[in-house]
């Protein structure tokens, strides 16, 4: 450390969260005095002097200057790394005679179109371009260059207003916001740069030039994000010089400072890695933003604001790395448009790994997502790390923590783009649209498993937080479910039966077919708010539809885009059928039945709805063939008793794996006819059924709205209630009564009446959205008699789940369209076992099925700690 301190003038400061650690470097080292605009704030306590002028005016900013240069000793250096400050910097050093990167050369790395024909004229490797003064100019230039373009503002700065075009048909209104985009401070040159997209990963590297040599000090990995516009969402920083461009880099950075004529100072320079060499995106004459210096600290040991500094001053810079580590930045968004109304941290700096949170907006601020305005962030995470790997998961860890909460109705959050790390890797720009979509899954057998339905052209993908936070959630929901008998009705399952709304039929076969136990599975129909998960039913038991989905995954393992992606993620698909095949075979053990070493196993439906399931029923059997077991797909009527014991094609049934449900046993002598002599051949010991008929008694939408009614919170401990808040949105019976909704008594009918937009009625017992009538979908009146007709039946209200949708690249291939994925999570014997999903385009659909659209697909997750999933290259 210099003692005395040098000195050293900076000008212009910028934000704080971007740049304080820089100011503070420097002040370790240096007297600062503090050329700025906007007057002082947070610079105070770095600063021994100060002015206050425009610092993108020459004449006002060399002024201030010279005040300064009167005040401290000869040789104080004069240092900018403001975007906006540039020119008039390096203009005000030329005058007075000090150290600095030149006019001409400030010039040139602003201007992009310059800095283009520099590179043509030095015989660089190019990237084809064109000067546009009008849309039909741009249209004309897109036509030769060949669609993808790029449309850039020509002197503009941090990725504002560059956007990427892929078809004639966007290209005016994407010249005209591109060429209407400025920034208060930056000169904008005229015109708008229409160029060659380029395909391939993105980096930028950190310079020092030292006598006219530019030296690399640190390389980031750019991430991307928010297409069609280039927001930089993040960067890592660590070793690149074993990289297989490395040398190429290296020798395309210097010859674009040479022919630049950048001479001196601290570059930032962005380059694309196309699969035909190194291409020079732009060369900026200045410290790099978005925290990459304070990575390069993090990982390296180099302090590049230092090293500035003291090349402003005549010292010899400091380039030497203490180490070789991996350091990270993600930039964390809002889902949607808003105001911040507070920012919820969590644990999220306690996550091993974590360097530093830094929070980037507070309550009250605005923040629009692009194209609409420039990075409205919430908060950066920086990792550091060993390996990239190892910061990657911290930061998906802290990610998870973080909650944005933003002001207004919740109706906003409808539709709004959230994606999980995960997602976001796996659709990032330089991946290329072509791989972010796995044709295979759309085969005609995966179509008849869906019941004719058609396939999302991707899986969808479960990052760890969220998978953990499910499967805790789940399992906690799943037991308080078999409590409440016990909680609300002191054990008697006829009353608990008759309460969620059983007819006596059902609550006789119930009670006459129930299990020793609840088997531990079940199936959680969900949307992701911009809060987190929130269901809408949970269905309990062996009737669960979702199984189907390792059958389904299979055969994304053929496409190497995907599988290549997978492996490099760890990514599993999960073998439900298997999970379900050990439950069964322990609930056989435990209740004293012996299976046969291969067993002939039917899964049985109720008669009526046997043509509707059949397709998928029949798509799971080569996975029930695979774990042991001689599978039949049949009705119950099917069934041909033999002195008691059932048989099916002339087969002795073992299992009979029931899909019916009491739901669909009407009030009449048919019922017993189908279920008495299946329940005689259990009760005989001749078959072994699976699962009890009381699963349903549990898996029901009255029993949640038990959970859910504020006349039991005695019942219920501080973190049920908490459990049960974060997940189950406010259910009630329909009833003529008064209940409480956000802490006030109302009266529940005029309540749903007018309320419509933010209800759905739902029947107890039924599944699959039968008889669900979402109120956002049909007119008052007609709410008004379904409301009418189901007070005091089985029915319940449910608040409203607003889901937030990801993107999925569109049918055409030429972009992304946004789909709203919803979630059916299928848990087995205590752990994450799947999901079946469905995605529809419409945010505002009631029921996600495919009649009305939806499309059904997979899954793939982070395995847990015992490697639990099939890897996604096991194609069997």
């Amino acid at each position: 450390m210099r003692d005395p301190k040098s000195h050293l003038i900076v000008v212009g400061s910028r934000l704080r969260a971007y740049r304080e650690f820089a100011m503070a470097s420097l002040a370790q080292e240096y007297e600062i005095a503090l050329v700025t605009s906007q007057g002082i704030t947070w610079e105070e306590p770095y600063v021994s002097a100060y002015r206050t002028a425009d610092t993108t005016d020459p004449v006002a900013l060399r002024a201030a200057v010279e005040e300064l240069l009167a005040e401290v000793p000869a040789g104080t250096g004069l240092f900018t790394w403001d975007e906006l400050s540039l020119i008039a910097t390096a203009e005000v050093a030329e005058g007075l005679g000090l150290r600095h990167l030149s006019s001409g050369a400030a010039a040139a790395c602003r201007d992009k179109y310059t800095t283009r024909r520099l590179l043509d004229l030095a015989g660089l490797p190019g990237v084809r371009h064109r000067l546009a003064h009008s849309a039909e100019e741009a249209s004309a230039a897109a036509a030769d260059i060949g669609y993808p373009v790029v449309l850039k503002p020509r002197s503009l700065a941090g990725s504002m207003g560059v956007t990427v075009v892929r078809d004639a048909d966007a290209l005016r209104d994407a010249y005209a916001a591109v060429a209407g985009t400025t920034f208060p401070g930056l000169r904008a040159e005229t015109g708008v740069l229409v160029e060659e997209y380029l395909r391939g990963p993105e980096i930028s590297v950190d310079c020092c030039v030292v006598d006219g040599e530019a030296r690399p000090v640190f390389v980031a990995r750019k991430r991307l994000g928010f297409d069609p516009s280039f927001e930089e969402v993040g960067h890592l920083v660590g070793p690149w010089r074993h990289e297989p461009w490395a040398a190429e880099v290296e020798e395309l950075v210097g010859a674009a400072h040479r022919a630049l004529g950048v001479d001196l100072g601290l570059t930032h320079t962005e380059i694309r890695l196309t699969p035909s060499g190194c291409r020079l995106i732009e060369l900026n004459g200045r410290l790099g933003g978005d925290l990459i210096p304070r990575l390069g600290a993090l990982a390296t040991g180099i302090d590049l604001p230092l090293a500035g500094a003291a090349l402003a001053d005549g010292s010899h810079p400091a380039l030497t790395p203490a180490h070789d580590r991996w350091a990270e930045v993600r930039f964390l968004y809002p889902p949607h448009d808003g105001v911040l109304e507070r920012l919820e941290l969590g644990r999220a700096a306690e996550v091993p790994g974590v360097a530093e949170v830094v929070v980037l907006a507070g309550p009250g601020d605005e923040l629009l997502l692009p194209p609409r305005a420039l990075t409205p962030r919430t908060a950066a995470v920086i990792a550091v790390a060993d390996d990239a790997a190892a910061c990657t998961e911290a930061l998906d860890r802290a990610e998870a923590e973080i909650v944005p909460v933003l002001a207004g109705s919740p109706l906003d959050g409808l539709g709004a783009l959230m994606e999980n790390p995960v997602t976001r890797r796996y659709l990032a720009p330089e991946n290329g649209l072509e791989n972010m979509v796995v044709p295979e899954l759309r085969n005609d057998w995966n179509s008849y498993g869906a019941g004719g339905g058609r396939a999302l052209n991707r899986p969808v993908f479960l990052a760890t937080a969220d998978r953990l936070r499910l499967e805790a959630d789940l399992n906690g929901l799943f037991a308080l479910l078999t409590t409440i008998p016990d909680r609300l009705f002191g054990g008697d399952r006829r009353a608990f039966a008759e309460a969620v709304g059983m007819t006596p039929t059902q609550i006789e076969l119930v009670t006459r077919g129930a299990g020793r136990r609840m088997p531990a599975m079940s199936r959680a129909d969900m949307y992701r708010e911009p809060g987190g998960f929130r269901l809408m039913e949970l269905n309990t038991g062996s009737s669960l539809g979702g199984w189907q989905m390792g059958e389904f995954s299979r055969p994304a393992a053929r496409n190497k885009a995907f599988r290549d992606f997978a492996d490099a993620e760890g990514l599993v698909h999960p073998d439900p059928i298997g999970r379900i095949a050990d439950v069964l075979r322990a609930e056989a053990a435990d209740a004293g039945f012996v299976l046969p070493a291969r067993p002939v196993l039917a899964l049985t439906e109720w008669p009526d709805g046997y043509d509707h399931t059949k397709p998928w029923l029949d798509f799971v059997v080569p996975d029930w063939l695979r774990h042991g077991f001689d599978t039949v797909v049949c009705s119950l009527a099917e069934f041909d008793y033999r002195d008691g014991v059932p048989y099916i094609h002339g087969r002795k049934v073992d299992v009979v794996y029931r899909i019916f449900l009491p739901g669909e046993m009407a009030d009449e002598q048919r019922s017993h006819d189908l279920v008495d002599p299946l329940l005689d051949a259990v009760g005989r010991g001749h078959t072994f059924l699976f699962a009890g008929l009381d699963c349903e008694l549990y898996g029901n939408k009255g029993s949640l709205a038990m959970l859910s009614d504020e006349r039991h919170r005695d019942a219920f401990t501080a973190d049920e209630h908490a459990l049960i808040d974060r997940i189950l949105p406010w259910t009630r019976f329909l009833r003529d009564e008064t209940v409480r909704r956000d802490g006030k008594d109302i009266d529940l009918l005029p309540y749903v009446r007018e309320n419509k937009d933010r209800l759905a009625l739902k029947p107890t017992l039924l599944y699959g959205g039968v008889g669900v009538i979402p109120g956002w979908s049909v007119g008052q009146e007609e709410w008004e008699g379904h409301i009418r007709g189901a007070v005091d039946g089985p029915y319940v209200v449910q608040e409203r789940v607003l889901p937030v949708a990801e993107r999925f690249v569109a049918d055409d291939g030429a972009g992304f369209e946004r789909m709203v994925v919803a979630y059916g999570v299928l848990m087995v014997g205590g752990a994450y076992a799947g999901m079946l999903v469905r995605g529809t385009p419409d945010p505002r659909v009631g029921i996600v099925s495919m009649s009305n659209g939806a499309q059904i697909g997979c899954c793939y997750h982070t395995p847990d700690a015992t490697g639990t999933g099939t890897p996604a290259g096991t194609a069997t």
